[in-house]
């Protein structure tokens, strides 16, 4: 923790607040999320920005002079040389409160800061401590305890289904993550096919850390029974081994909670469904569980985590201009899958033929099928790029069957999270 938890209270507990660093297209960015998280919560913001009049639906200021006799304190979300400038600007302005967002930080902006007698508050996402705060910072918040990081008295706050999946998973044993990871770099991506060198410069991997393991909570409709139901899901993913331990909570006929556990981890797939998550409906650790489950795995790198594909598990193969082919081999199996990308490089669809499907209810083995994970479309966040949504579908000789839908929040992601409850 790089100031005290008091530091935090005080800043929070000034209800009108200044924010500068806010994409005008009221979208984009990690400011805008700030600003509509922090909107949501009750605080009374005032926008900055030195051009727009307005962001979204929120009238801008141009500069913090123009606000300074209306707020208790300014957050900033801009890069560290324009950080020490508004610093300079807040303390001659007489605003005493300043949050520098994680990446806004430098040492020169802190040290102004503590020249000028403002209690600043860095090293720090504001969105972890503003309340109630949505499950991303709750898990974030959640690791930072684990590591020690967190003032004292800091506790988390997971749901029911989270505290089911991470207890799952501290029980595997992996590895936590410490540090970053190493860069992916130019000279890393090169050997591979040209439309693997979009894919990957379009998701943001190229100049970050590679990712080694991470948690993911969703939303959306999944199809049981011939009805589509609403289903909450949660998930954990990692590299070294290559781990995917997977929770949907579903709700049959809106009233009867069902509880669907898959699981891959050290080369064994495993499928558990319960009724009331005490009476099993399904519970198959078959072979082709486990080749399914290992191909999500690579299904799952693809869309959320495109970095864990650059490891000697994952072998690529030029498939022409508009796709590429994945082998990945884990515990002497290997499965594949083709990955269609646009001119971009954005991923359009995944396919595979290394799943299983049998009808519900069917007494006949179930056969090997195509499955396909169609995007609508992507997002940015954080430097990174993730689905708007995604749907599965199996390709069946009567025709496609969509199973599953599921938008994505890519604020509900949390790379390199630790593996433990």
């Amino acid at each position: 923790m790089t100031v005290p938890r008091s530091r935090i209270d005080d800043f929070l507990a000034q209800r009108s607040l200044a924010l500068v660093g806010v994409s005008r297209d009221g979208k984009t960015g990690f400011g805008n999320a700030v600003r509509k998280e922090l909107a949501e919560k009750g605080y009374a913001l005032h926008v900055v920005h030195p051009e727009a009049d307005r962001v979204g639906d929120a009238p801008c200021a141009h500069s913090l002079a123009e606000v300074a006799g209306e707020v208790g304190g300014v957050v900033l979300v801009t890069p560290p040389a324009q950080t020490v400038k508004l610093v300079d600007e807040a303390a001659s302005l007489g605003i005493r409160r300043v949050w520098i967002q994680q990446g806004a930080e430098s040492p020169e902006a802190i040290a102004r800061c503590e020249a000028n007698g403002i209690e600043a508050v860095h090293g720090e996402c504001i969105l972890m401590f503003a309340e109630p705060t949505a499950w991303f910072h709750r898990a974030h918040r959640w690791a930072r305890e684990v590591g020690g990081g967190l003032p004292e008295g800091e506790a988390h706050d997971l749901t029911r289904l989270e505290r089911k999946l991470l207890h799952e998973v501290s029980a595997l044993g992996l590895p936590t993550p410490v540090g970053e990871g190493p860069l992916v770099t130019e000279d890393d991506v090169a050997p591979l096919p040209p439309a693997a060198r979009r894919y990957l410069r379009f998701m943001g991997a190229v100049g970050r850390p590679r990712v080694r393991s991470f948690l993911m909570r969703f939303e959306g409709r999944f199809l049981f029974g011939g009805e589509w139901v609403p289903c909450e899901c949660a998930q954990y993913n990692a590299l070294a081994p290559v781990t995917r331990v997977f929770h949907m909570r579903l709700r049959v006929k809106g009233i009867v909670p069902t509880y669907v556990r898959d699981t891959y981890h050290r080369g064994h797939g495993h499928m558990l469904g319960k009724v009331l998550d005490a009476v099993a409906m399904v519970d198959d650790a078959s072979e082709e569980v486990t080749v399914g489950e290992c191909v999500t795995w690579l299904n799952d790198a693809v869309l959320m985590a495109p970095s864990m594909l650059l490891a000697p598990a994952v072998a690529w193969a030029d498939a022409g201009d508009g796709a590429f082919d994945l082998a990945l081999t884990d515990e002497g199996r290997t499965v594949r899958a083709r990955v269609f990308v646009d001119a971009e490089g954005a991923v359009t669809d995944f396919a595979t033929t290394d799943r299983y499907y049998a009808p519900p209810g069917s007494k006949s083995p179930p056969a090997r099928a195509e499955w396909r994970t169609p995007v609508a479309g992507w997002q940015s966040h954080g430097g990174r790029r993730f689905p708007t949504a995604a749907r599965a579908v199996w390709m069946l000789p009567e025709g496609p069957l969509p199973y599953a839908d599921f938008p994505f929040d890519p604020a509900a992601f949390f790379a390199d999270a630790p593996p433990t409850d």
